[in-house]
């Protein structure tokens, strides 16, 4: 069977998760296409989806590849019967996606005549059907995942993704999608927030776990936790985690969310540990060699509204190589050999596709770690570009400060 993993905002990031989940899962795969948007893979094994997509905080959908037709009237054909075989009221939705060979103008007009062809089913069928229809953004030309979610589409009605290689279109149907209202709640339902800090948004905390690679069970460590935003996606996801911050403050915001977790989620032993500890003196209170990943974001530094001067980017990196000397130093005391330490570094982008990155990123290799490169060759192409020192950038189009995304192993 073909399926189609649809990838989040940045798919760099999307399908390295998803080559380290797939092999959790053991799940033998050949990939056939990779997009900005997707990637399509082959595969012979049975796939617990449900189950896989909710460890997944990078993949926004997945869809099962129904076939590919010569042409728009043959797919259209097989929509048609798709519709009539749908039991009861009909809620239909559906996404358009186009390759890079159609240029915007033409798909633009290949998806206002899709969109056409649905309201004449409508149409057609109205006398015989109750039909309705559930039409994607302009904009981006498919359904976002709270729409698909909220509508029910893979229980009780049908999504179906409409791909086109120049003639040809590949018909696919949604079988899972994202649970976004999750995420959110995890986001802006806990009871402690502070939005003067930077938060780690929960579907990045969560790719950053899973790029840990460590196996369930484990024990996690973030030694800058803030709120907690790492520790409760480790612990939804069955890991053992410690959590320490230089701030009593964060201490107790980080108790009090991870209180609301275990009820909202009724989590019966959750097993954690949260103390305050400067850097520096974590190795007073965390055995050595008992440390299997560490996931961690400290600051980024300040927030700016317009792009600083080189001099300021410096100083504040001078100021961060410091704190991170001293992180880096202290952790191979207490970590595992070959475990991994998965960071945000801050990168400023200087004009678009380009950053001034950390400088000191050598500094903590000759300490003792490698910067392990986060995908297999095979999947590095112009769609999932990584950095020069194997790194991904995690950004926003109007951020000045945008994340690096590095993945360190210890020796």
């Amino acid at each position: 069977m073909k399926y189609v993993f649809h990838l989040g905002r940045i798919a760099s990031l999307s399908v390295a998760e998803l080559q380290i989940m797939l092999k959790k899962f053991a799940i033998k795969y050949d990939v056939k296409f990779i997009s900005k948007k997707m990637i399509t893979l082959e595969t012979d094994d049975e796939i617990n989806f449900r189950d896989l997509l909710v460890q997944i905080g990078g993949i926004k959908k997945i869809s099962e590849v129904i076939d590919t037709y010569p042409s728009q009237d043959v797919a259209f054909e097989k929509i048609t019967s798709l519709v009539e075989e749908m039991p009861g009221k009909k809620t239909i939705g559906y996404s358009f996606y186009y390759t890079e060979n159609n240029d915007e103008r033409k798909a633009k007009k290949m998806f206002e005549a899709i969109r056409k062809r649905f309201i004449t089913i409508k149409k057609a069928k109205v006398e015989k059907f109750n039909i309705r229809l559930i039409f994607p953004d302009n904009e981006t030309m498919e359904l976002n995942s709270a729409s698909i979610y909220k509508n029910k589409l893979t229980i009780r009605g049908i999504e179906l993704n409409i791909m086109t290689s120049g003639e040809k279109v590949v018909l696919s149907k949604t079988i899972v999608v994202q649970d976004v209202d999750s995420y959110s709640n995890r986001d802006y339902g806990r009871p402690k927030r502070d939005s003067h800090i930077g938060m780690i948004p929960p579907k990045l905390a969560q790719i950053m776990i899973n790029l840990a690679n460590i196996e369930k069970g484990k024990t996690i460590l973030d030694p800058f936790c803030g709120i907690g935003t790492i520790l409760q996606e480790a612990l939804l996801n069955d890991y053992k985690i410690i959590g320490s911050d230089a701030d009593e403050k964060q201490i107790e915001n980080s108790k009090e969310n991870l209180k609301w977790l275990s009820g909202k989620y009724i989590l019966d032993y959750p097993d954690y540990k949260i103390f305050q500890s400067d850097i520096g003196n974590i190795t007073r209170k965390v055995h050595p060699n008992s440390i299997d990943a560490i996931v961690t974001e400290s600051t980024l530094g300040p927030v700016y509204k317009k792009l600083p001067t080189i001099k300021e980017m410096k100083k504040n990196f001078d100021q961060l190589e410091k704190l991170y000397l001293r992180f880096f130093q202290a952790s191979k005391t207490i970590l595992r050999n070959k475990a991994r330490i998965v960071v945000t570094l801050p990168a400023y982008k200087i004009k678009p596709s380009q950053y001034m990155f950390a400088p000191f990123v050598d500094k903590l290799e000759k300490i003792g770690y490698s910067v392990t490169c986060p995908l297999d060759k095979g999947l590095i192409t112009k769609h999932t570009k990584i950095t020069s020192r194997n790194s991904i950038i995690y950004d926003r189009v109007d951020q000045i400060v945008a994340r690096e995304v590095i993945i360190f192993q210890n020796k």
